[in-house]
């Protein structure tokens, strides 16, 4: 594609020479003849300086350099759109494997790709345009809306919806049992999990991850939220729309997350917690009480990130201050006894 083409689609501004032929994509330092690269920021200029890339996306305030530049308001978005059109193939339709399994009363959409060993139980539908690899496995009355991939041996429980423009990467398991138990006579008794999950439009879910369905009503993680690998959702959780939840976050039963929430890697929010709109988690952070909208919280337990950066600085300084306060107690103790022999 041309570059001018290019820039054309991206909606940039700059100066594109007819004859730049664009032919891929790739990381500023690693970027050849024929390829575009980017730059996030002004800060970065310096890594353009020696680059051997046939163009570059970079900021709207970007002076000029020696290769030809492509000015746009987000480059790191404009870079993931090159990416989707130069290597992300159109969706074509391999049709339903004759070995596929395929219960009773099972409604089929359009145009879909059913992979060999994939399972779809009595009742379920699936929509136009779905992908199931090898190995998934759709529970009986599950709904799976258009345009969704399901990667090999995710496993969907029943009574499960999963809506439009879903991706579930290999591994994870949607609508496994609540940690429910009741202990009494020295055993624990299980607690029947008979809700389901709603999963709404353009979710992402990582690989490996488990998602719990609810004791009654539903766990439900709503629209354009996404999920690393190996993340944890727990029963009667609620997740709200266009969250980030990185790898190893958990989620303990009953808890709501609002809209636009992020979770570090390693962060856990216990149980019966509201986390309120924007609020941020960093890694390893543990949330034990309702956090407020728009707080950045930090460290075990979580507190306000300002709190937890002093703590962060008085920690090395304890031994130090440990002997200073044994100095201080001697002295007092001297004077004491001083003055009770005055």
């Amino acid at each position: 594609m041309k570059l001018k083409e290019l820039a054309n689609i991206l909606g940039g501004q700059g100066s594109c020479p007819e004859d730049v032929e664009i032919s891929g994509a790739s990381g500023v330092r690693d970027a050849g003849e024929g390829q575009i690269t980017f730059i996030a920021g002004l800060q970065n200029l310096k890594d353009l300086e020696g680059s051997r890339a046939a163009a570059a996306l970079v900021p709207l305030d970007t002076p000029v350099m020696h290769l030809p530049l492509v000015r746009v308001k987000n480059p790191r978005l404009a870079f993931a759109r090159v990416l989707e059109i130069f290597y992300v193939k159109p969706y074509c339709s391999s049709g339903i494997s004759d070995r596929t399994v395929i219960g009773r009363d099972v409604v089929l959409g359009s145009d879909l790709s059913l992979h060999p060993c994939a399972v779809i139980a009595d009742g379920a539908k699936i929509g136009d345009r779905v992908t199931l690899y090898p190995g998934v496995y759709v529970g009986s009355g599950s709904i799976i809306g258009d345009d969704s991939v399901i990667y090999p041996n995710v496993s969907i429980g029943e009574r499960v919806t999963i809506g439009q423009r879903v991706i579930i990467h290999a591994g994870t398991e949607i609508g496994s049992d609540g940690f429910g138990f009741v202990t009494e006579g020295g055993r624990h008794h299980k607690i029947p999990q008979v809700g389901g999950v709603i999963i709404e439009d353009d979710v992402e879910i990582g690989g490996n991850c488990s998602i719990d369905r609810a004791t009654l009503g539903n766990t439900i993680i709503k629209k354009g939220t996404k999920l690393d690998n190996q993340v944890h959702v727990a029963h009667n959780v609620t997740i709200g729309e266009h969250c980030l939840l990185a790898g190893q976050a958990g989620v303990a039963g009953s808890s709501t997350l609002g809209d636009y929430v992020v979770l570090a890697g390693q962060a856990g929010v216990s149980d019966h917690t509201i986390v309120g709109d924007r609020a941020m988690a960093g890694g390893k952070a543990v949330i034990v009480r309702d956090v407020e909208a728009g707080q950045i919280v930090a460290g075990f337990n979580a507190m306000p990130l300002r709190t937890w950066l002093k703590v962060q600085a008085v920690l090395p300084k304890l031994p130090e201050l440990k002997k200073n306060i044994a100095e201080l107690q001697k002295q007092v103790e001297d004077l004491k006894a001083r003055a009770s022999g005055t």
